[in-house]
């Protein structure tokens, strides 16, 4: 696949990032999105921003609030109901390369929940389940644009590129690799998928170089749901370490046109994923504590 999607200019577009395994809010993203095809007579796209993989293996009575709502890791089943979700709606449902699945074709092994997490959930899967886990992630993009003025990648837009050809011949494989701490010093790859933040004139140099006027992008964990830094970047969780009542998903009209991140409005564009769980704050139906 390209490295590079190009979104198309006009319907419905949902984001969700960081799942991390979580199946249950996978399920509750497909309900949106179909729903959203239903409202938008057909017209609606689902883009996940990467990690969708390696999550927790603890027990209930050992969870820490730190890590948000409890869920057991289901990973290897988050991924084969991404590929049956792509194959039923084609051409409508979209990912893009997390750190996290970066590992499993090429990159450093990521050690969140475990010493090596690449090899414990291919241990867990088997030979013939890797495999089809690995070709599901090479069709993953790098990063996605928009006409709208909205672009999307895992980690925060600190890459240093001068146009989007410097994405498009973005080497994954690793094979440049000495060390993994190396990708940390990628000018583009390690800076997509791993940087937490970045600078005013990072991102505004990242958008220029993109076509677009605002940064969507997940990777760290924004217990209140979402962060907005300037006016070029947002940060947005919708699964992993927070709570249900501050979850959140962007939806986006694709033909409209977006100066920034303040134009993205609680109960609008920025929406909960549990509305009845979530305070009137975050666009929910709960009372505020």
């Amino acid at each position: 696949m390209a490295r590079v999607l190009r979104l198309p200019d006009k319907g419905r577009l949902l984001v969700c990032t960081d799942l991390q395994g979580c199946m249950r809010d996978f399920n509750r993203m497909v309900e949106i999105f179909e729903q959203a095809l239903i409202a938008h007579a057909g017209d609606a796209h689902l883009l996940f921003t990467g990690d969708l993989i390696h999550g927790p293996h603890i027990e209930p009575e050992d969870w820490p609030d730190f890590l948000g709502e409890y869920y057991r890791d289901q990973s290897g089943e988050v991924m084969i109901a991404y590929a049956g979700l792509a194959a039923q709606y084609p051409g409508r449902v979209h990912a893009l390369l997390g750190n996290h699945e970066h590992g499993h074709i090429g990159g450093p092994h990521t050690a969140k929940f475990a010493a090596d997490e690449v090899a414990l959930l291919e241990h867990i899967l088997g030979p013939s389940a890797t495999a089809r886990m690995r070709g599901i992630i090479h069709t993953f993009a790098l990063a996605a644009v928009s006409r709208c003025g909205a672009i999307f990648t895992h980690g925060a837009p600190a890459a240093v590129v001068e146009s989007v050809a410097d994405l498009e011949a973005a080497d994954l494989s690793g094979a440049g690799y000495a060390s993994p701490l190396d990708v940390l010093d990628t000018p583009v790859v390690g800076k997509i998928l791993w940087a937490r933040s970045a600078t005013e004139g990072e991102a505004r140099r990242f958008l220029r170089a993109m076509g677009g006027t605002m940064s969507i992008y997940g990777h760290d964990v924004i217990p209140e749901g979402f962060e907005k830094v300037g006016d070029e970047q947002i940060v947005v969780s919708t699964s992993f370490g927070v709570f249900d009542t501050n979850k959140i998903y962007v939806s986006l009209d694709l033909s409209g046109k977006y100066r920034g991140v303040q134009d993205l409005r609680i109960g609008h564009e920025l929406l909960p994923l549990y509305p009845d769980k979530a305070p009137a704050r975050l666009g929910g139906r709960a009372k505020a504590s």
